[in-house]
């Protein structure tokens, strides 16, 4: 008899945080819809408190097509060129 452990064994690079912006002041931010049921009304009232509140200057929004899909690298790439931070929307 042969027994298998069925969980998956993982490994995963360490990774650290990126610094902290010292203001959102002026900043670029973009806005991830995961597509999950009210996460883009979620992140278009945090759009607007950030830019009332905090003075964002402007945002770009990235339109996942399914929740369990990972952002294209391509997109990843593009959104990192142009922006200061990343704000990835999950709700339910």
């Amino acid at each position: 008899m042969r027994i298998v452990n069925p969980a998956g064994e993982e490994t995963r690079p360490q990774l650290t945080l990126a610094p902290r912006l010292t203001s959102l002041t002026g900043k670029k931010i973009a806005l991830i819809d995961n597509t999950k049921h009210m996460a883009e009304v979620f992140l278009r009232e945090l759009e607007r408190l950030l830019q009332e509140n905090y003075g964002v200057r402007d945002f770009e929004h990235y339109r996942k097509p399914h929740a369990s899909v990972p952002i294209p690298n391509d997109v990843m790439q593009r959104l990192l060129g142009s922006c200061d931070a990343f704000i990835h929307g999950v709700a339910d």
